[in-house]
């Protein structure tokens, strides 16, 4: 996947307020000033891997072959973790190995992890509390400027891996968890549409359950439901969604990421 790269998409935790985002930016085009930089998102919640995980797995596949995608939610920052850059069929990832970037090790199908260890590639002196400035940024940028992958770094196997929530199916019932609380309000499931066809097809109605809270209603468009109840969606990543018309289903029911989640024929 060497050549030069057209673009370089950016997903972090640091938010607006301060001037992380800002810098990465500056470094990357200081080195290669021609790239386009696309921010994904900056509004992960502190230190929450899974989410930032969530952001890039129903995001990175929107961008055109050869993106160069870079992760930095970093609670590991200065101490052991390394940094990596994983090739997949069409995209370079860049993030620390907290296994924010294990959707990768699954979905890709050829999928190369490197330990980024070319420290000439690096902003000299490397902080021990910005990494993102130091080694992401402009190792992505030099990737950007055409150099290969294999320069930066060894291929290693034993990079981390999160636990990524897996669907409990049975003959009526799928069993799943909440991913992703939106801005919203809305609670995403890991509950995929292709599954609940494949389980309940056209069987009849279908009830969500979650600590008590039980769900009914299947609409086509969150303007549909006028119960002024929760409702269920299928959303536009094909995943099985619970919200509230105009308000927020979190706050109504106190539901949050990490919930278990349970759809029958109800």
């Amino acid at each position: 996947m060497a050549g030069k790269t057209q673009v370089i998409t950016l997903t972090t935790d640091f938010g607006c307020k301060d001037s992380f985002v800002g810098i990465m930016k500056g470094v990357i085009l200081s080195i290669q000033p021609d790239i386009k930089i696309v921010d994904i998102t900056h509004e992960i919640e502190r230190h929450n891997v899974e989410e930032a995980l969530y952001a890039l797995t129903y995001s990175y596949a929107y961008f055109p072959a050869g993106t160069i995608h870079v992760v930095v939610v970093d609670p590991g920052v200065g101490s052991g973790r390394r940094p990596l850059l994983v090739q997949g069929e069409q995209h370079l990832f860049l993030a620390p190995d907290n296994g924010v970037l294990s959707f990768l090790y699954d979905e890709e199908n050829k999928c190369t992890v490197r330990v980024i260890e070319a420290d000439h590639y690096f902003r000299k002196p490397v902080s021990r509390t910005f990494h993102g400035r130091d080694i992401f940024a402009p190792v992505a940028a030099w990737l950007g400027k055409g150099i290969k992958p294999e320069n930066v770094g060894p291929v290693i196997s034993d990079y981390s891996r999160l636990n990524i929530p897996q669907l409990l199916i049975s003959d009526e019932c799928i069993r799943g968890e909440i991913l992703y609380v939106d801005r919203f309000g809305n609670l995403i499931t890991n509950i995929q549409k292709k599954r609940l066809d494949s389980v309940l097809g056209e069987k009849g109605e279908i009830a969500v359950e979650c600590k008590g809270v039980t769900v009914r209603g299947l609409y086509d468009a969150y303007a549909d439901n006028t119960t002024g109840l929760p409702g269920i969606i299928i959303n536009s990543f094909d995943l099985l969604e619970i919200f509230c018309y105009k308000g927020s289903v979190q706050e109504t029911t106190g539901l949050k990421r990490g919930d278990r989640v349970q759809v029958c024929l109800g």
